[in-house]
């Protein structure tokens, strides 16, 4: 999807990478959440270990590797488990292989237990609720000027309509150009995007709310919400084919 085009965009272009930061501060957020275990805010030191961490993602990712959001959230969680070691939640003095962090245990090696500590430790994060999700949507939202239960309004009523917002949004989340506008401004190119998927702007300006928020939450980590957008999803993927 967009996020992994636009990491590898940002481990070289320094304006765009403080803008793909600044955009995925909610997805860090998620991701210490689920690592730490509790929700984590700006004003805990795991949101800062999270932040670099998710830094040096963009600055290692290789596309080969798979999703972006995928490393970068396996990357945020070994360095959470850094930092609480170096805290003496674990033995700061005994190195642990990488995979320990994946929840995997080498029962030969002599330090398997201190391995299953960890893994236990980094397995016990609590799931990210509904509302969480919800919440960590609203802090994306409110940039563009609406909220999670605003989209109702501008949600599609009938299958023709949610079929064009759906070519919207397949047309938003294939097109690096249009995506990054839309993110770097905080607005929807309408203009731009009717010229290009073919649905007419007066369409996509009563449903742009709606449009938005699907692109952003097909192309982010929402796995709970995006469960009520399988259908967008699939006939936004259809579209551009």
């Amino acid at each position: 999807m967009q996020t992994s085009t636009q990491a590898v965009r940002a481990r070289t272009d320094e304006p765009f990478l403080e803008r793909f930061i600044e955009a995925h501060e909610a997805f860090v957020l998620r991701c210490a959440s689920r690592h730490a275990g509790f929700a984590v805010t700006r004003s805990n030191d795991e949101y800062s270990v999270a932040l670099l961490a998710f830094y040096e993602a963009i600055k290692g990712y290789d596309p080969a590797s798979g999703p972006f959001g995928a490393y970068a959230s396996l990357v945020i969680g070994r360095r959470l488990a850094d930092h609480y070691r170096s805290q003496h939640r674990f033995d700061a003095e005994t190195p642990l292989a990488p995979q320990t962090f994946d929840g995997t245990v080498d029962r030969e090696s002599a330090d398997a237990a201190m391995q299953q500590a960890v893994a236990e430790q980094m397995s016990e994060a609590k799931p990210i609720s509904a509302q969480e999700e919800i919440e960590a949507a609203n802090t994306v939202f409110e940039k563009y000027g609406f909220a999670f239960y605003d989209l109702a309004a501008s949600s599609p009523k009938s299958d023709k309509t949610r079929r064009s917002c759906a070519v919207a949004v397949g047309t938003l989340l294939h097109s690096p150009v249009l995506f990054a506008s839309m993110q770097s401004a905080h607005s929807l190119p309408i203009k731009a995007l009717a010229q290009q998927c073919g649905v007419s702007a007066r369409t996509i300006t009563r449903h742009r709310d709606y449009i938005v928020a699907a692109a952003l939450l097909i192309d982010g980590d929402y796995p709970i919400l995006c469960t009520y957008l399988q259908t967008m999803r699939k006939e936004a993927e259809q579209c551009v084919r």
